[in-house]
């Protein structure tokens, strides 16, 4: 199957690229400091400026009106011009590890080290103050939270100091109940169905393309490598996504990218790009739209299904 390019950039050196979980946009972390919301025709919607350290994972309100940046040590709201609204500090992170964010209708999740250990707090929106925490147990070394279509679970994706990767799920109105989703140690979790009744997960190294039911993790299906790619070294990445609510896009360790049907993980087509697209990175949207991305070089490539299955 043949992508269609919607738009090409070039972008500074990245150090991170995301949806934005109810917005039709995308948001780019360069390791110059810059932190850009981006249409899909790749044009620049808001942008501010970071200081070079802060490596977390930064998100954005669905009205793309606030951002909310992971510092070293604290949590911080910036408007549109980049003037901060309010801070929450935390105990620093240590070199090579960072927090995450994530904004729902509940408020402002974030992973934050405290005195007492790791946790994922729900701050309110308009001012900070801490609502809820939930204890993450090990230390974590990095996350992603994403957030759930009902407005009150999370799904948190974290990877740790014992340098296991573990999958948690989290609810507004259960503060303290952390549930882990069955076995975390070597799987990260990707996106979350439409319709919030599914997870989809991708191995660490070897291991099969998953769907598990939310939220206990109950597989659903589970395709191996092995049987999808023709070199028996290439394995599954860690990218992929719900690119509509039947089908999944993910990408090999060769960059390969692959579509596959909901729900039994059934190998329909391969993406086929122009030579000279960039296809280290592949994040992906649950409306039909995709970003390839090549880090070092910045350039980004917006990319939708073909005609004949945009509305299959």
């Amino acid at each position: 199957m043949r992508a269609q390019l919607l738009a090409r950039a070039t972008l500074p050196s990245l150090w991170s690229l995301d949806r934005i979980p109810g917005a039709a946009a995308w948001l780019a972390h360069g390791v110059d400091g810059s932190l850009v919301v981006l249409d899909d025709s790749l044009t620049t919607v808001r942008e501010v400026r970071l200081p070079e350290d802060w490596r977390g994972g930064h998100s954005v309100t669905p009205d793309l009106g606030h951002f909310v940046a992971s510092a070293p040590d604290r949590v911080v709201v910036l408007d549109p011009d980049g003037r901060e609204v309010w801070a929450h500090p935390h105990v620093p992170w240590e070199a090579e590890e960072a927090g995450s964010s994530a904004v729902t209708s509940a408020g402002v999740w974030a992973v934050v080290r405290t005195a007492e250990g790791d946790r994922c707090v729900l701050l309110d929106g308009a001012d900070g103050s801490a609502l809820a925490t939930w204890p993450l147990d090990p230390t974590t070394v990095g996350s992603e939270l994403l957030p759930h279509p009902d407005g009150v679970h999370v799904g948190l994706a974290a990877s740790h100091a014992d340098d296991a990767y573990r999958i948690f799920v989290l609810r507004a109105d259960a503060p303290g109940t952390v549930a882990q989703v069955p076995p975390g140690d070597s799987r990260v979790l990707n996106d979350i169905h439409g319709s919030g009744r599914m997870m989809l997960t991708t191995p660490i190294e070897a291991g099969p393309l998953g769907l598990v039911r939310f939220p206990d993790g109950a597989v659903i299906a589970a395709r191996p490598g092995e049987q999808v790619f023709p070199d028996q070294d290439e394995v599954f990445d860690i990218y992929a996504g719900f690119v509509r609510r039947d089908l999944v896009l993910a990408a090999s360790s060769g960059e390969r990218h692959v579509l596959f049907s909901v729900p039994d993980l059934r190998a329909i087509a391969e993406v086929e790009y122009p030579e000279d697209a960039p296809r280290e990175w592949l994040v992906v949207r649950s409306d039909g739209v995709w970003l390839t991305a090549d880090s070092e070089s910045g350039t980004v490539c917006t990319w939708s299904l073909e005609q004949s299955m945009a509305t299959g």
